[in-house]
């Protein structure tokens, strides 16, 4: 495919502006009693469409004191952020491996903390965190081969597969795995939800509108409505070595291919294309492959050259750099091809899924490049910044982040995406 294919404009809600004229009082009155009703009870839906979400394993004490929106009610213009976590199905791996699996539980504790300290900007975004639920096996083989799936369910892999994936298989690390994927498929169906939801109260309101204005000879006008941003997080996921029949690098199954899959399936009014950003050093090399042909779903990956492991694919959008790349050419990069998505370039988005891999920070292990704690906050907020422009909902996932003997900076990377997530919302 040529770089982002098909060319088609980015179609944005199209302004409509309400006539000031005698009857707007009465139009004023009623839309504040609309605004007031638009905070609606959708916990049941967002429950069902999220697969079972559970709330089992330790959570901490400032889970139990943020209001569980989705508990309650979903207020449909003010800002949305549920975020999901799955560390409580930690797996025991063997001394001196390389992945490290604490680093999940220690960065949700820290995204946590600073969310329970800034409870005045809390109370504009609507933020819960959830225990991420198993991905069930009908939503696995939208993406993933059946017969694949079983045998890793049930163990009976061969050495090389078992290998490849870099984790010794048990039924812990099937869980881990189901949560993994789990996370994402529920972080994204709830934000399809909200939308839904937010879809049907503008039409619903339209109508209104039409009705009203015929009555008192105003035209066709109405205004716009300002929802909030739906953004939501998994604190684990970015999976982008799978393929549609084995894994790798620490990769079983393709999290974000799976959840893209299923909202193409259960949410056609809500989603029809699709862009996945993908900023972790390593080519998303899986996904690259399981959307070869599908024109509902863009593949952009940007990455370092030198870090390949297994064979090169193509992704709808592929720029590579060079090791040693520093913040300057990296966000002038990133900042070139965000806009061309921006003008239309990839075809009208509905939905965005962002893997924020911070291992192309200067201190990881693995990633080769030198780019700095405050680049990859500024990489964060030109992200954050396209999908309020293009105002689509948005999935951010985990990604690559491997520690030398000091954790601190890629915790701090890995949290701060997070954090800086709630904070734009606040703010925006």
């Amino acid at each position: 495919m040529a770089i982002f294919g098909k060319i088609l404009s980015c179609q944005m809600m199209t302004m409509l502006l309400f006539k000031r004229t005698s009857s707007f009082a009465n139009y004023a009155q009623r839309r504040a009693f609309q605004r007031t009703t638009a905070t609606r009870s959708i916990s049941t839906t967002i429950t069902a469409a999220s697969t079972c979400r559970s709330t089992a394993g330790p959570i901490d004490k400032e889970t139990s004191d943020i209001k569980e929106t989705t508990a309650n009610t979903i207020d449909l213009f003010r800002p949305f952020f549920p975020i999901y976590y799955n560390d409580v199905y930690e797996v025991p791996l063997p001394p001196n491996h390389r992945f490290p699996m604490e680093k999940y539980r220690k960065v949700r504790e820290r995204v946590q903390h600073a969310i329970q300290t800034q409870m005045s900007k809390h109370e504009k975004v609507q933020c819960d965190f959830t225990v991420s639920p198993l991905v069930t096996v009908e939503d696995l083989i939208t993406t993933h081969c059946p017969n694949y799936v079983q045998r890793y369910l049930d163990g009976n892999q061969t050495k090389e597969e078992v290998r490849n994936v870099g984790f010794p298989w048990s039924t812990k690390s099937v869980d881990r795995s189901l949560s993994s994927t789990g996370g994402t498929v529920a972080a994204a169906t709830s934000l399809c939800q909200v939308r839904r939801e937010q879809n049907s109260f503008l039409l619903n309101s339209r109508n209104e509108d039409l009705h009203l204005n015929h009555e008192n000879g105003d035209g066709n006008e109405m205004d716009e409505c300002e929802f909030g941003q739906l953004f939501s997080a998994h604190l684990a996921g970015g999976t982008h070595h799978a393929f549609r029949d084995r894994g790798e690098g620490f990769c079983v199954f393709s999290d974000i291919a799976v959840a893209a899959n299923v909202i193409l399936r259960d949410y056609p009014d809500v989603v029809k294309n699709i862009l996945i950003i993908d900023l972790d050093v390593h080519q998303g090399n899986g996904n690259a492959v399981l959307f070869q042909g599908r024109e509902e779903v863009i593949t952009f990956s940007m990455h370092c050259n030198a870090n390949y492991f297994s064979d090169k694919q193509d992704s709808d959008l592929d720029i590579e750099l060079p090791p040693g790349t520093t913040d300057e050419t990296y966000m002038s990069t990133l900042h070139h091809w965000l806009n061309r998505v921006r003008k239309g370039d990839a075809g009208k988005v509905d939905f965005i899924f962002f893997q924020a891999g911070v291992d192309i920070l200067e201190d990881d292990r693995l990633g080769r490049m030198s780019i700095s704690s405050k680049g990859i906050a500024r990489r964060n907020e030109m992200v954050f910044e396209l999908a309020k422009d293009l105002k689509v909902p948005m999935c951010i996932t985990m990604g690559g982040g491997y520690p030398k003997k000091d954790w601190e900076p890629i915790l701090k990377a890995h949290a701060h995406v997070y954090i800086q997530a709630f904070e734009y919302m606040a703010n925006h």
